[in-house]
């Protein structure tokens, strides 16, 4: 009888689950794509790029040139003027946060040096770069 009664409910509990499984939503279409550029798409930015850091090689203030020559040839110009501001702008906090951390740091050597590094950035809520390894 207990065994019955076992397989009954093993049985139910199958069919539930299957029950709820079908039910989830699927994942979107595109969800197991990349998101990164395709390989044609970082060789155009790569032979566009090159072109503008050759037409800006002489020019007194290469940051201005490169964004000009490099959105010249942008689909939309305007449109990548404006992201090249807002991450000049966002380098140039970045660099800002990176200076007042070396100036409070001034003095310190070794093990000293990147433990007051690592507490200035968590007091001043300094996020690094991608890549870099708390360690």
């Amino acid at each position: 009888m207990n065994s019955k009664i076992a397989t009954l409910l093993g049985a139910a509990l199958l069919c539930s689950s299957l029950a709820v499984q079908a039910q989830t939503t699927p994942p979107p279409a595109g969800a197991a794509e990349r998101k990164g550029p395709t390989a044609e798409q970082r060789e155009k930015f790569r032979t566009e790029m090159k072109a503008a850091h050759e037409a800006c090689k002489d020019a007194k203030d290469k940051r201005a040139c490169m964004t000009g020559s490099f959105c010249a040839k942008q689909a939309d110009p305007a449109k990548c003027q404006e992201n090249a501001k807002q991450r000049h702008a966002e380098h140039a906090k970045h660099m800002d946060q990176r200076q007042a951390i070396a100036e409070a740091c001034t003095g310190k050597r070794g093990e000293d040096l990147k433990s007051c590094y690592r507490a200035e950035a968590e007091k001043r809520g300094f996020k690094p770069h991608h890549g870099h390894k708390k360690g």
